[in-house]
C-alpha cells in the first residue's frame, strides 16, 4: 500500500514507522516545515521517502492531523484519507487499562487528580500528559520522557505492567480507550484553517466503552451514539475561598462529604477536574475513603496555579501551552472571588516548547483590561520581568508545555 503522511510534527514519524512495518511504501511531508533535521533524517534512516512538498502522485492512504486542512494534499490524488486519530485506532492493540482524556480546558489537570486518586488504590499508574510521561507514584509524577500529546503517541506507551493508563490526548485519541472523557468544548475554535472545528477532532476519543462529558455538552456528545456519563454535580465550594488558605469544599459522592483541599496551589479552578475525575472513580468503583483522600492530599499539577505569598505580595504562577483568554479569565474570576485582584498585575512569557497554538494577546489585554489589571509581555526568552511598585498580586503566565 502506498501511503502518504502529512506533518512529521504531530506524531508523524511514529505513524511512518508503524506504516513502514506493516510493509508499506511511506511518503512523509513536513508540510508545516519546523521538523528538525534530525528527526527527519531518522525517517529517512528508517526507509521513507521524505520531501518538502506534497509529490503529485496517486496515494492509496492519506493520513494527516485534523487540523491540517485538505489543501496541504495539494495536487495528489489519494483512494482513502484519515486522521492521525482513525490511524491510531486502526494500529493501536495495547490491552492494559487505559484512561483517555482530551477537551479544550483542563486535560493535564483531570489527569493528574485522576492519577493521584488511583494512585492511592494501590494500583501501579502511568501518565501521560502535556509535562511529559512517566510513573505516578506517592504524589508525585515521575517524568521519564517528554513527548507531545498527539494522537499517535498512544502507540509509544512504554511497556510495563502498569494497571491503568491515565492518556492526555490533544485533538482526538484512538476511539479504543476503556474510559475516554472529554473535559469541555468551551470555544469551538476553527482549525485546519478554519474548514473543521475542534469538536469534529475531538469527537474521535469517544469509545464503546464508557464516555464522560460535560453535564452542559451531553446534547453535543449525544449525535455520535456512544454510551455517555455526565459531570458536573460533585464538588462545590463551602464558604468564601481565600488566598493561600485550605479551601472549604463539599463532595457528592457515595454520600456527602467535607473535605478542606490543600492552599499551596489554585484550588478553585481545579474543581471541574476534580468532578470529572471523581466521575471516573464512580465507574471504576473506587472507594469513597480513597477519593476522599485523594482530594485532600492532591498535590496540584506542578506549575500550575502554584500560590504563595512572598514578602506581603500574593503570588500565581502558572506554566500551562493552554495559557489563553480563556484560562486568564478562568484565573482572574477565581481570584476575584477570593478578593484578591486589587492591586494586580499579569506578567505573561510566551514562551514555546513545541507548542502548536498560538497565543492571542489581543485577547488576553481585552480580559486583562475588563477586570482592570494591568498586563506586561516579557520578550518570550524567560527573563525576569520587574514587578510595578505597589502590586499586592503578581499572576505570572508562562505559555510552554509539549502538544
Amino acid at each position: 500500500m502506498k501511503v502518504l503522511i502529512l506533518d512529521m510534527v504531530h506524531g508523524g514519524k511514529v505513524l511512518a514507522k508503524s506504516y513502514l512495518d506493516r510493509g508499506c511504501e511511506v511518503t512523509a511531508v513536513d508540510v508545516y516545515k519546523i521538523t528538525p533535521n534530525d528527526i527527519l533524517k531518522d525517517i529517512r534512516h528508517m526507509g521513507a521517502r521524505v520531501a518538502d512538498e506534497v509529490p503529485a502522485e496517486h496515494f492509496d492512504l492519506v493520513a494527516m492531523p485534523c487540523h491540517c486542512p485538505d489543501s496541504f494534499i495539494g495536487a495528489a490524488t489519494y483512494g482513502r484519507r484519515i486522521f492521525f486519530s482513525e490511524a491510531v485506532r486502526d494500529m493501536i492493540s495495547d490491552r492494559r487499562f487505559r484512561i483517555e482524556i482530551t477537551g479544550v480546558k483542563g486535560k493535564t489537570s483531570t489527569c493528574y487528580v485522576l492519577a493521584h486518586i488511583l494512585s492511592l488504590t494501590g494500583r501501579k499508574v502511568y501518565l501521560h500528559t502535556s509535562r511529559g510521561m512517566g510513573p505516578y507514584a506517592m504524589g508525585k509524577h515521575f517524568i521519564t520522557e517528554l513527548k507531545s500529546i498527539a494522537p499517535p503517541m498512544l502507540l509509544t506507551l512504554p511497556k510495563g505492567e502498569y494497571d491503568v493508563m491515565v492518556c492526555e490526548v490533544s485533538l482526538g485519541g484512538s476511539g479504543k480507550a476503556d474510559i475516554a472523557g472529554i473535559t469541555n468544548l468551551l470555544e469551538n475554535y476553527g482549525i485546519a484553517r478554519n474548514t473543521r472545528t475542534a469538536e469534529s477532532g475531538k469527537k474521535d476519543v469517544l469509545c464503546d466503552g464508557i464516555n464522560v462529558v460535560p453535564e452542559a455538552e451531553k446534547g453535543i456528545w449525544d449525535k455520535y451514539g456512544k454510551p455517555l456519563r455526565t459531570y458536573g454535580r460533585r464538588v462545590a465550594v463551602a464558604g468564601k475561598p481565600e488566598f493561600g488558605r485550605p479551601l472549604a469544599v463539599s463532595v457528592a459522592y457515595r454520600g456527602e462529604h467535607a473535605v478542606e483541599l490543600r492552599p499551596d496551589y489554585l484550588a478553585l479552578q481545579y474543581l471541574d477536574a476534580m468532578d470529572m475525575a471523581l466521575e471516573i472513580c464512580d465507574a471504576m468503583d473506587v472507594p469513597a475513603e480513597t477519593v476522599l483522600e485523594g482530594l485532600r492530599t492532591f498535590p496540584g499539577v506542578p506549575g500550575r496555579g502554584e500560590v504563595s505569598v512572598e514578602g506581603g505580595v500574593r503570588y500565581l504562577r502558572d506554566r500551562n501551552p493552554g495559557v489563553s483568554h480563556m484560562s486568564v479569565e478562568r484565573t482572574f474570576s477565581c481570584l476575584k472571588e477570593m478578593g484578591a485582584l486589587d492591586d494586580a498585575v499579569l506578567i505573561i512569557d510566551p514562551v514555546s516548547r513545541k507548542v502548536c497554538d498560538k497565543m492571542d494577546k489581543d485577547l488576553i489585554a481585552d480580559v486583562a483590561a475588563k477586570y482592570g489589571v494591568p498586563m506586561i509581555v516579557t520578550d518570550g526568552k524567560g527573563s525576569a520581568e520587574d514587578v510595578p511598585e505597589g502590586m499586592k498580586t503578581v499572576i505570572r503566565m508562562f505559555k510552554e508545555g509539549y502538544q
